[in-house]
């Protein structure tokens, strides 16, 4: 492209690649956080935010939401 900014198609796509691998490993870190906070918690304190122990990790991991769409 003559006077304008050109990337090379497979640079782009290896910056986008790692940014999406960035963006997971950061996402994962976050989720793992939120199990071990979570974990840390009494029963009390679960059955509280309406969630088990059993049901920590569904939970921070999206399979509990959908869970319970179910019943409503």
């Amino acid at each position: 492209m003559p006077g304008g900014v050109y990337a090379h198609p497979r640079r782009a796509d290896f910056f986008r690649a790692l940014a999406s691998a960035i963006h997971a490993l950061f996402d994962r870190l976050e989720r793992r956080s939120a199990v071990k906070t979570l974990s840390e918690l009494d029963d009390h304190a679960l059955r509280d935010i309406g969630i088990t122990r059993s049901q920590i990790e569904d939970a921070v991991y999206g399979q509990f939401k959908a869970e319970m769409t179910r019943y409503l």
